[in-house]
């Protein structure tokens, strides 16, 4: 996600529920689509992200 400045944003949901609800229509398109969808779900060492900025 993008700012209103075009930069992008460390932290683009602030809570859970933010991003179950823009995950939904993703997978509910996904979930109709004939063709597989590959996705996964990754770790992040936050302590590495802080000493990038």
């Amino acid at each position: 996600m993008r700012t209103t400045d075009g930069e992008e944003a460390i932290h683009p949901f602030r809570s859970i529920e933010e991003l179950l609800s823009a995950a939904k229509p993703i997978l509910r398109t996904a979930a109709k689509s004939p063709e597989p969808i590959w996705f996964s779900i990754q770790t992040v060492d936050f302590d590495a992200l802080e000493d990038s900025f």
